[in-house]
Parts: C-alpha cells; structure tokens; sequence
C-alpha cells in the first residue's frame, strides 16, 4: 500500500493519460498498459522510476507516491521551489595564459617571470620549487616595481631581505628567508646566463645568507645507547636501522613493501626506496648491513606482515621516538630527521662524496648547496 503525501495536480507536462472519475483503482487502465501500445514519454519513465501511482478520490484524481527521502524531495521539486534542495553552481574561473617573453634589459621583473618559470619546469626542478621560487621573485618584483632589469643593484636585493626580517615588515623565518634569497640568486644567474645582463646585483649577497641553526645530530654513544634501547623490539630495532643506516624520511618508511627489499644476497641486502607520481625522480637502491637481515626476518614472523612493510602511521612513530627519548635520556631532539642528519653527518667525516650522499637520501639538487653548507660544518673538527 503506497502512503498519500498528498493532493498532486496531474503535471501539465506529463502527458499521461487521464483516468475517467469512478473507475476502479485496478482498472485495467493503468499507466502501464495506457502507455504500452506507445513511447513513453521521459516524464511517464521518470514517475513509475519513483513509483508513483494513479488514484481518485472525492475532490478527483492524485498520486500515490512512496514515503521516502528521495522521492518527496524529488516531488517536491516538479512544481515547487526547491526549499531543501538548492542548486549549486560551479565557480567560473577565468584563465588566462601568458605566454614567455624573452627578457631584456629594458624589461621589468614582472614581466620576465613566465620565462622564468619556463626556465625552471625545464630544468628538472620540482613543481613545489618552481611553484615557490616563482612566488618569491614575484614578490621581488612587487617589492622593486617597474624598475628595469638593468638598473637593479645589490641594494635593491638588500632592501628587500631586510624588509623580510624587519620587525616592522614581513617578520618571515630564517629557513623562509633563505629560500627567497636562493630564488633570487637563481633568477639573476638565468639573467646572467642568457646575457641579458653583465653584472649579478645577487653576487655578493650569496655568502651573507641568514644563517639557519645547525640541526642536532647523534654522536657515537649515543648512537650506541639508541640501538641497545631499540634492540627489546625487533619493529623498533628495524625503524631505527633502516632511517640511520639510509638516511631516508620517515615518509618513505610507510611505503616500503616487502618486495622492494632484496635479501637474494644475504651478506648484502639491498633495498628500492620507490615514488608514485612526480616523486618518480626521488627512486634509488640503497645498500644495507648485514646485520639488517636477521632483525628483518625476526620482525616479519612476530608481527605477521606480508605486503606493507610497515603499516603504520607518522603519529605512531612520533610516539615510538618520544618512548627512545625518554628510555635512552638523550638530551637532544631525537626524531627521524635527527637520524637523517646524524647519517649524513657520519658520511660527511668519512670522506664521502656530497652528491653520492645527497644521492642516497633523495634531497632535491636545488638544496644541495644549502645542505652542502651545514653538513660541512658540522662535520668540520673542532678548533
């Protein structure tokens, strides 16, 4: 039995046929054999898809329809203003494409930047740097107006980094800064590159970057005492062996999977350290102790894994971490990255090639330098 909603008028679209008054409600006249003999119109295919029926009454003909969510709005919306369901839009966004212009002296900054950022795409940076070495030499450009290329000086460069740190300006932090700075020099060596001018306003600014605060690194001991803590558990032995031993993010952990390990030789297993998307570039093998083997084997039969070599979360791993802290009373910053820095530090004093190393933990080549700075001198013997 179809519960009564209510008193419909026929839609004067519907184009069905009318029921004659008294006939009974199992006539054979029914919508489905009055439209059997011809096309059914989209309104008719429409009204028996919700299930409505004919039916009479005292005050004449109405519809039977089913006492559900879908259908009294849907019903609702034949004839009446749709007061439960509004029809949204798509926001328009008007695009425009500039194309690249080849920078002279005469030109402004600003429109020098689609060259630019042609020139970065085709580089091989990454579509996060080019997104924001973009920014930053649009903001330069905001910061220098419409002064031409030609007629910047290394003033004009300092003006602007101390309006970044000022207290009355930007107040930016010292890592933000320094990339700024970095885009800069980038965007005024393509400059110097393609001739279009002779002298870098940038040149002596490069050694008088703010300086970031060295990062913590673990020395021998503690690198020892870490190890004897991690060694109750074979899951948090293997964590702190694999981000040591290879210097990789503790983003890279959780998409291991136990195919991209190779213990085919048991004296050196190796290990793929894989990207999806435009991370591809970032793919490398690594190389492994021999020691990695053993406590590898021991985790993968007590916790059971068989696809996902660790199908954890950041968060669990920032407990583990915080619970090593606190056993091992390391009075430092102890956290993934630390032992990215402690094994880049390690391989820095054993004479290690810079690019090899920053090779083997996937950092970009547009922080190589910078990376290349404070490495070298928190590897450099004491004074």
């Amino acid at each position: 039995m179809y519960p009564i909603l209510g008193i419909f008028p026929p839609h004067p679209h519907a184009n069905l046929p009318k029921r004659h008054f008294g006939e009974s409600h199992h006539s054979p006249r029914t919508l489905h054999t009055a439209t059997k003999k011809r096309k059914k119109t989209p309104k008719e295919k429409y009204l028996e898809w919700v299930g409505v029926r004919w039916s009479w009454g005292e005050k004449g003909e109405y519809w039977l329809i089913p006492r559900n969510e879908r259908n009294i709005l849907e019903c609702m919306a034949v004839d009446q203003l749709p007061i439960f369901k509004q029809k949204s839009f798509g926001k328009v966004v008007a695009t425009q494409t500039v194309e690249p212009v080849a920078p002279s002296g005469e030109s402004s900054v600003m429109k020098t930047l689609p060259a630019f950022q042609a020139y970065l795409r085709s580089s091989g940076y990454s579509e996060s740097t080019t997104e924001k070495y973009f920014a930053d030499v649009k903001k330069f450009a905001v910061f220098i107006r419409e002064k031409q290329i030609g007629e910047v000086t290394t003033h004009d460069v300092e003006q602007w980094i101390s309006e970044m740190v000022s207290p009355k300006g930007e107040k930016l932090n010292r890592k933000t800064v320094n990339r700024k700075v970095s885009a800069s020099i980038n965007y005024f060596s393509w400059l110097v590159g393609l001739e279009v001018i002779q002298v870098n306003p940038t040149e002596g600014i490069q050694n008088r970057r703010i300086q970031s605060k060295l990062p913590d690194y673990l020395y021998e001991n503690e690198i020892q005492t870490l190890y004897q803590e991690a060694s109750r558990d074979p899951r948090t032995y293997l964590i702190v062996l694999l981000l040591h031993e290879t210097g990789m993010k503790s983003s890279e952990l959780f998409t291991i999977k136990t195919s991209d390990v190779d213990i085919s030789d048991p004296y050196a297993p190796e290990l793929w350290i894989k990207h999806t998307g435009k991370g591809v570039k970032k793919d490398r093998k690594v190389a492994l102790p021999q020691r990695f083997l053993p406590v590898y084997q021991e985790y993968i039969a007590q916790y059971n894994v068989s696809d996902i070599l660790f199908p954890y979360t950041d968060r669990f791993v920032q407990w583990l971490f915080a619970g090593l802290k606190k056993q091992t009373m390391i009075d430092k910053e102890l956290t993934p990255k630390t032992l990215r820095h402690t094994h880049v530090v390690r391989a820095y004093k054993r004479g290690e090639d810079p690019d090899i190393i920053f090779e083997r933990i996937g950092l970009a080549p547009d922080s190589r330098k910078e990376a290349d700075e404070v490495y070298s001198r928190l590897a450099r013997r004491g004074i």
